[in-house]
């Protein structure tokens, strides 16, 4: 792996780390109050190795990258209402191929209302931007490799939830998502989903549940699909439970051999956790104007090493089939993080894709290799 090139840090970036590193001993902390407004800037500076920056199969193109991302979160929060609007943004600078060079690189934008007018009535409405020029990240349920391009995501996923009586809770939420990328299809993704969960016993929950989709491609017909399922959640200890999801799912009227599931098990550790999930769903991908089908196995393993020191590592594999195409995903994420003061962190991290197939082809192999190491200081204030 040749990483020749970048040798050393700039003097600008030395300076910042300086100033962060000064920042994080010197400056007192105030938490944010549990009623009243607050203000939480932040700001990190991270080194990058990027062994595909195109995202294509080979020859890969690596680089090196500097990524400074300023942010800024503030709220009121109180028992019956809490409001809370954030933002950031990425700016890359990169050492070989400086055209990558870009002053917002990704954005992210968040207004979140969250109500509880009485005990047994929980209301949520929050609204989300996302706009980044490696869409790949936005496949939360393929992991698809696209190429660097400019995409955006509008998001709102309106939700309630109402205690009918101690044992029973009836849950209901909305998405709303728009996908853009330039010169591609847009696509606008309407998911309904209702459950009703009861509970047996100290240890069972079970409860029918409803979801509904409709996919919009600009210029394609669109797609509407149903799914009926049952659920089930057990807890086996106290510090381990399982959940169980599953039903038939029609599409264009059609029952699919595929049935809609999920499934999950998951174990409490002393300071972490452990987990292991299944998912079987449809969706869709950043560029395609066409329906996915999407299997995931994906696991997650938290803990806390030492004080302050926590590691997580979180495997997954992706199986996406649609009419052109079929495609296997296996991904890795691995970061540690030590919090230095109550305001600054430290954090390192490897993420590792390798995709089989896809749009390019059956036979066509993408692998991604991404190291990074931040420093981040967060100043969580109250504001009177």
């Amino acid at each position: 792996m040749a990483m020749e090139g970048h040798g050393y840090i700039p003097y600008w970036l030395r300076m910042v780390f300086a100033q962060v590193l000064v920042a994080g001993v010197l400056l007192p902390t105030a938490a944010p109050a549990q009623t009243g407004y607050y203000l939480t800037p932040s700001l990190s500076v991270a080194e990058v190795y990027d062994d595909n920056v195109f995202y294509t199969p080979s020859p890969r193109t690596h680089d090196f990258l500097t990524r400074t991302s300023p942010g800024l979160k503030a709220g009121y929060q109180s028992a019956p209402l809490t409001v809370e609007g954030s933002y950031a943004f990425d700016s890359e600078i990169y050492s070989q191929h400086s055209e990558l060079t870009t002053p917002q690189v990704r954005q992210r934008g968040l207004i979140e209302l969250k109500a509880t007018p009485d005990q047994v009535l929980t209301l949520s409405v929050p609204v989300s931007y996302f706009q980044t020029r490696t869409p790949t990240e936005l496949n939360l349920q393929t992991g698809l490799a696209v190429g660097r391009v400019r995409a955006e995501r509008y998001t709102t996923n309106p939700a309630l939830i109402y205690r009918y009586d101690p044992l029973t809770t009836a849950k209901g939420d909305y998405t709303f998502t728009k996908d853009l990328l330039a010169g591609f299809t847009t696509i606008d993704s309407h998911i309904g989903n209702l459950a009703l969960d009861h509970r047996l016993s100290s240890r069972d929950t079970v409860g029918p549940g409803y979801v509904g989709r409709r996919f919009e491609f600009s210029g394609f017909p669109g797609v509407t699909s149903h799914a009926f399922t049952l659920g089930w959640s057990h807890e086996l200890t106290a510090l381990t439970s399982f959940t169980l999801r599953g039903g038939p799912r029609l599409t264009e009227g059609t029952i699919e051999r595929l049935p809609e599931a999920s499934a999950s098990i998951r174990h409490a550790l002393k300071g972490g956790e452990l987990s292991l999930s299944y998912a079987s769903t449809l969706t869709t991908v950043f560029g395609l104007a066409t329906l996915l089908k999407a299997q995931s196995i994906t696991g997650t393993a938290t803990t806390e090493l030492l004080p302050k020191l926590k590691l997580s590592a979180g495997p997954a594999i992706y199986w996406v089939s649609s009419e052109p195409f079929k495609a296997t995903v296996y991904v890795m994420n691995l970061e540690a993080s030590y919090q230095l003061t109550k305001i600054l962190a430290l954090q390192a991290s490897y993420q590792f894709l390798l995709q089989q197939g896809g749009p390019l082809g059956p036979h066509v192999e993408i692998l991604h290799d991404i190291f990074l190491i931040r420093l981040t200081v967060t100043y969580p204030a109250r504001v009177d």
